[in-house]
């Protein structure tokens, strides 16, 4: 994620710095941004590429910056020792943010001389096609980082919110996880299948929750009609707290979807990956679209 990041934060103008540990890594990343250009419609992807740079010194990274987005592993320890790193090394008025996705901000800020600059950027997949980002709250983060990052982010064409409290999940994966638990029950249950609870979301839900959010919907269907089915539906929802059965037996088995060539949905040709993903990112392109289109309106 952390190229695309770095290309989006390039076109709103930026100079970006790019660190990993290995050369071979940066050289797959660099040769991601032609592609990223091509996705974003860039008008002067040369100019994109300028911008640019990747080292795999923390010296020639961090020196100076003023915003640094770290986005390794989901390693605890790993993720502290950078950022302390990132914060000797960067300029004091530094602003420090994680895309962690599922470890606490306040905990990845205990080794930081300054957790008042440090806060949670959280990107989504592709990050340089999804427009969410959210913006998370530590227990120390100061109210003026908290009120720079939104503004950083609108500039860049994201559509921010701010998380106020560290919870765990933040918003958008509570909200798709609790999908997610849904989601298992119901093929648990034998109600329907993997490929039905897809075609659902994509076909349904996905659809409308694009355009319009469900507290939206809500108004739009009635609060009366929105409270007699959360009065019908909330006591039959799962309670479920371990992980799915089938889901773990896959795992264990070594199936872990496209990256070994197999997952819940079956088989994985060298191709078949890059299918979807490129299916995936039409879609988000055209959403993109039809809401540039509306705004203008």
């Amino acid at each position: 994620m952390g190229t695309g990041i770095a290309c989006v934060l390039a076109l709103g103008g930026s100079r970006v710095r790019v660190l990993a540990r290995r050369a071979e890594t940066l050289e797959r990343a660099a040769a991601r941004v032609g592609s990223i250009a091509r996705a974003l419609e860039a008008p002067d992807p040369d100019a994109l590429a300028g911008r640019l740079s990747f080292t795999t010194s923390a010296e020639d990274c961090f020196g100076g910056a003023e915003l640094v987005v770290e986005s390794i592993a989901e390693d605890m320890p790993a993720k502290i020792e950078l950022l302390v790193l990132a914060e000797r090394l960067a300029a004091p008025h530094a602003i420090l943010a994680t895309n962690t996705s599922s470890l606490p901000v306040t905990s990845l800020a205990a080794g930081l001389e300054r957790p008042e600059r440090f806060a949670g950027l959280h990107w989504f997949n592709p990050p340089e096609l999804v427009p969410l980002v959210e913006v998370v709250a530590g227990e120390r983060t100061d109210a003026g980082v908290l009120a720079t990052l939104p503004g950083w982010m609108d500039a860049l064409g994201k559509t921010p919110i701010v998380v106020r409290k560290d919870t765990p999940g933040f918003v958008a994966n509570r909200l798709q996880y609790g999908l997610v638990r849904e989601a298992w029950a119901l093929v648990e249950e034998g109600v329907c299948s993997y490929e039905d609870v897809d075609r659902a979301l994509t076909h349904g839900l996905g659809a409308r929750w694009a355009a319009v959010g469900p507290f939206r919907i809500a108004d739009l269907a009635g609060l009366d009609v929105y409270l007699t089915v959360i009065r019908n539906l909330f006591p039959e929802l799962s309670r479920a707290q371990t992980p799915p059965r089938a889901l773990v037996d896959t795992v264990e088995a070594g199936d872990y979807g496209a990256k070994s060539g197999r997952g819940l949905l079956g088989d994985y040709g060298p191709a078949d990956a890059a299918r979807v993903v490129e299916a995936r990112d039409a879609m988000l392109r055209a959403v993109a679209a039809a809401r540039a289109r509306d705004v203008a309106r």
